[in-house]
């Protein structure tokens, strides 16, 4: 049974083609045998090769732990230290209103202590309404202090592995452009059609 496929594309290929690359390697030997003899007698060694030059902000950059340790002394230090102004305000802010909290409930858990040790005095025993109201109070105050305590540890802890996170990120160098194989070889994009045949 016969059946034909067709396949189409309009992208620029990244590799050349058998004819254009053996060209290709034969142009650059031709160039290569004509010129590194008449250098070597002409200039004399050849110059070693430029490294690239590094990135003014990589010199400042410090080990993530570091930044880590310096979130861990200072909400927000490490934020700032990697120049994220805006989520050190949010750390500040937030860890903030967390320990703002936290003391709150501790002047509300005192004087539910001190309304407690009123009631006692006023010879109320642990089985008598008020007394249990007294002490209700004294523990509702108390679990919403070691809640808001909680809330705080686990609010540091996230803006200790923020910043050893955004420390670790920074001496990443993205590129999304195309490789630089098909940049070498200056193709553009190329125009493709292929006519396939089984018997």
């Amino acid at each position: 049974m016969d059946s034909v496929e067709f396949s189409f594309s309009f992208w620029p290929s990244r590799t050349p083609s058998r004819g254009s690359s053996t060209a290709l390697v034969i142009a650059i030997v031709a160039l290569l045998w004509g010129s590194v003899p008449a250098r070597a007698q002409t200039q004399g060694p050849m110059p070693a090769p430029a490294s690239k030059p590094a990135r003014a902000d990589s010199i400042h950059r410090s080990r993530p732990f570091l930044v880590m340790l310096r979130s861990a002394a200072v909400p927000g230090w490490g934020q700032v230290y990697n120049h994220k102004y805006l989520k050190a305000g949010m750390v500040v802010a937030g860890e903030g209103f967390l320990g703002w909290s936290a003391w709150k409930e501790l002047q509300r858990e005192n004087d539910a202590v001190d309304h407690l040790n009123a009631v006692q005095q006023a010879g109320f025993a642990p089985g008598d309404p008020e007394y249990y109201a007294a002490q209700l109070d004294v523990e509702t105050h108390r679990n919403r202090k070691i809640n808001w305590i909680w809330w705080g540890l686990a609010a540091h802890l996230v803006n200790m592995v923020d910043a050893y996170v955004d420390a670790h990120l920074a001496s990443f160098e993205a590129d999304f452009g195309p490789p630089e194989s098909a940049l070498d070889l200056g193709e553009g994009p190329r125009l493709t059609l292929a006519v396939r045949t089984r018997f």
